[in-house]
């Protein structure tokens, strides 16, 4: 955890110095003093480090804090903070990064509803408290900014808070919310690129480690597949670097399936949890979205569910449960229709043919 809040303190200075400094002069002394504060905080930090190459840290560090004392240029802060910030990751602890993200429009719902009174209804840093707020909220429009910025620092930010800031912790939402969140306000700066998916070879997709911890700029510097364009498109389309996950409505149908699966081998406790997770990891995160197109789908859908629970975790309820279940996955196929605004998938069709079998006993 400390080398997390380390790095999101480094990237912190990287990005912000721009709005405290120009060509040697302090433009706004706040944000200086805020720089210069971070800047011996994150000196003071690492020498309490007990890690290997705490001794290069530590000199990179001060690098760092005599650059911004002596109000260098921004590239130099910039390349002294993407270096510390670089060695800083490679110590880190694996982390676990998301195996898909919210719909568009649930992620946009979720950033009005927790965001937009500060950051603005698009994220310009224009919301309705902003003029109250110093330092300001980000604008995260800004390309130069955003291009500084990583998908890492802003999940930590959005999950930690910042010191010294209004910027909450916004320890309420779920892990994937958080992800969901940091990848949507990464890619508000760079909506306007024209490019398309098809430009990039998808074989050229960066890994999603180096893809989460590091800038675009940094990126872009070590990449010999992607060009920086490149990069902003994806940036831009997070979910197609996701396009190949299930999508949540199959998820559920799966698990269902699964779930029958399970109980008629009596094993009730796993059918249980798989019915669970249908809910959990597959219709609740669409659930948003279907409300938007019909509301009273979606209403039933988890009352069916509900009920669904509450058969499959005992034995002697085989007709109600079979009933249900292929009820709910005539209401799962008719609400995959609506969000996609087409015909039923092959998985759908499937999935929907197996609980009949299942259900005669096949």
């Amino acid at each position: 955890m400390q080398l997390r809040q380390l790095s999101q303190l480094v990237e912190y200075v990287g990005v912000d110095y721009a709005a405290a400094v120009n060509q040697g002069k302090i433009i706004n002394n706040d944000e200086y003093q805020e720089m210069q504060g971070f800047s011996e905080l994150i000196v003071n930090k690492i020498s309490m480090l007990k890690v290997a190459n705490q001794p290069l840290l530590l000199t990179q560090a001060q690098h760092l804090k005599q650059a911004v004392k002596e109000k260098a240029p921004l590239t130099d802060i910039r390349q002294f903070a993407s270096t510390l910030r670089s060695t800083l990751v490679s110590l880190m602890p694996t982390i676990v990064f998301p195996q898909r993200l919210l719909s568009e429009d649930d992620t946009q719902a979720l950033f009005q509803t927790n965001c937009a009174d500060c950051h603005g209804a698009t994220g310009e840093g224009n919301g309705i408290l902003a003029k109250q707020l110093n330092p300001k909220p980000t604008n995260f429009t800004d390309k130069n900014r955003a291009l500084n910025r990583s998908l890492l620092g802003l999940f930590d930010a959005i999950s930690n808070g910042l010191d010294n800031t209004a910027m909450p912790a916004f320890t309420q939402l779920k892990e994937q919310q958080r992800w969901s969140l940091a990848f949507y306000v990464g890619s508000l700066a760079f909506k306007n690129n024209q490019k398309t998916k098809s430009d990039i070879n998808v074989n050229a997709y960066p890994n999603m480690a180096d893809w989460v911890h590091y800038n675009p700029s940094q990126i872009a510097k070590e990449s010999t597949h992607l060009t920086l364009q490149q990069i902003e498109l994806l940036r831009a389309q997070p979910l197609s670097l996701f396009s190949q996950q299930p999508k949540p409505i199959t998820i559920a149908q799966n698990q269902l399936h699964n779930a029958i699966n399970a109980y008629k081998k009596n094993n009730y406790a796993e059918a249980s949890t798989l019915a669970v997770s249908a809910y959990l990891d597959g219709f609740e995160l669409v659930e948003k979205s279907l409300d938007a197109r019909d509301s009273q789908l979606r209403k039933s859908i988890e009352v069916n569910l509900i009920g669904l629970r509450q058969f499959i975790g005992h034995s002697g309820n085989d007709a109600q449960l079979f009933e249900l279940t292929e009820k709910v996955f005539i209401q799962l196929n008719q609400a995959e229709q609506l969000l996609t605004k087409g015909s039923l998938s092959n998985t759908a069709l499937f999935s929907a043919s197996l609980v009949i079998l299942l259900r005669e006993g096949a």
